[in-house]
């Protein structure tokens, strides 16, 4: 497994920047809905309110986070470089973007041209990240490091899986924008965008990010290698038998049961090694780790719950814990260790150091923070904590306590705003650096020997 990364290969800041501030202005947006609209938000998760911020988090929060964190980790692990960079993320960060907050508005106001708005934009979206990320893989397949096949194996599954995703969720919109629907493949968009897409890619980046930024044990290698093959075919299997009338329901449960095993193994290897990490303190990226593998974990159960209970909020609590929960946790923690990590590289990356007078890199040393100076652990262990406590309100709130409705869009909302400021200053900083890197004057030219 590749354990070193190539920085040398990272892309512009304004390649990934521009989807990492997503982030947090859509979670404020959802947070602004959630309590706009109060407890009933989550009352059926077939209400407009719940779909609707259902897909600023999925699209808005989730989407902005892994599209931008994928093109940077395909570049520096995997020696696949995404050309021309920042054409392809500024097309798909704006398309994206719009066609949210179009879908949103769809879905609360029930308007065909939102409908049309967000199928024309989202396709193009995907349309364009697609190919351009499909055509780096074929362009570079033969240039790609040694040991960067677990990363890639699960990595074009969850491409392929967000194919199929939009596909589906593109020809829904169109259809509801017509006065039609298509509630039969509402399923298969679920199952292929939480488990396929989000599933496959955050285990992907666990075969990489785990070793390298909390240093824990490399994952075992049969796991590594079976699962993200494994994962898609029982995906198909699932989407064939839910297509098919007249089978037994028992073999569509059987493959969800093996789909459930199958990241239950991932998970629970992710929290052994996690748990026995090298590095002595739990960061705030640590804890955000736990938390979204806990929440993970806690989806067996509730689960079983909704097969075989008879309660109606088991599947609103289950898609909470698997999007706020689970992928929303870690999706929030990686950014604070993606984020810093990116301003402090590319502020050393401006450093230019005269070659006639070397001692103008202490100069440039002085004034350049460490990557730890550009957010504190303070702060985010603070997010953090805000961040539990609003994913508890959202989960209560998702099983029927009106009071934990009502608390958790404040929540979501304070929690978005630590987050929005925590970043803002990180970016404050590194342009403060880069300013007072101007500011030096220049060397004087070395003495001429006569």
């Amino acid at each position: 497994m590749q354990r070193a990364l190539d920085f040398d290969k990272t892309p512009a800041l304004a390649v990934p920047l521009p989807f990492f501030l997503n982030v947090p202005v859509f979670g404020l947006l959802a947070g602004l809905l959630m309590t706009w609209a109060g407890p009933q938000a989550l009352a059926t998760r077939w209400g407009g309110t719940a779909l609707a911020l259902t897909h600023l988090w999925t699209l808005g929060i989730l989407g902005s986070a892994m599209l931008g964190a994928l093109i940077q980790i395909l570049a520096v692990a995997c020696n696949v470089p995404v050309r021309p960079a920042r054409l392809v993320a500024a097309s798909a960060h704006g398309l994206l973007t719009l066609g949210t907050l179009a879908l949103a508005a769809g879905f609360l106001w029930w308007l065909p041209a939102a409908w049309f708005l967000a199928a024309a934009a989202l396709s193009c979206t995907f349309i364009v990240y697609l190919g351009a990320v499909g055509l780096a893989l074929w362009r570079h397949r033969k240039q790609v490091y040694k040991g960067a096949r677990e990363i890639l194996v699960p990595v074009r599954g969850a491409l392929l899986s967000l194919a199929l995703t939009a596909l589906i969720g593109v020809s829904m919109a169109v259809s509801l924008g017509l006065g039609s629907s298509l509630s039969h493949w509402l399923g298969s968009h679920i199952l292929w965008g939480l488990l396929g897409w989000g599933g496959l890619l955050l285990m992907g980046m666990s075969f990489q990010l785990l070793p390298i930024f909390q240093l824990t044990e490399i994952f075992p290698k049969p796991l590594a290698r079976w699962l993200p093959l494994l994962i898609p075919g029982l995906l198909l299997a699932w989407t064939a038998l839910d297509a098919s009338s007249g089978l037994p329901r028992l073999m569509r449960e059987t493959v969800e049961l093996l789909l459930a095993g199958a990241y239950a193994a991932w998970i629970g290897t992710a929290l052994q090694r996690l748990w026995h990490r090298k590095r002595p303190t739990a960061e705030p990226t640590t804890l955000f780790w736990f938390t979204g593998l806990l929440c993970l974990l806690a989806c067996a159960p509730v689960w079983v719950w909704m097969r075989h209970g008879q309660s109606a909020h088991a599947e609103t609590v289950l898609g909470v814990l698997l999007i706020a929960g689970g992928l929303g946790s870690v999706v929030q923690g990686m950014l604070y260790k993606i984020f810093p990590f990116l301003l402090w590289k590319h502020a050393q990356d401006a450093v230019v150091v005269p070659a006639h007078n070397p001692a103008y890199a202490k100069i440039y040393l002085k004034i350049l923070p460490k990557m730890g100076a550009y957010i504190p652990e303070r702060p985010a262990q603070w997010h953090w904590a805000v961040h539990v406590l609003m994913l508890l309100a959202w989960v209560l709130a998702a099983a029927g306590w009106a009071d934990a409705g009502r608390a958790a869009g404040p929540l979501l909302i304070l929690a978005a705003l630590m987050q929005g400021w925590n970043l803002a200053r990180a970016l404050r900083r590194y342009r403060r650096a880069l300013a007072d890197m101007a500011a030096v004057p220049p060397a004087p030219p070395a003495p001429q020997p006569r």
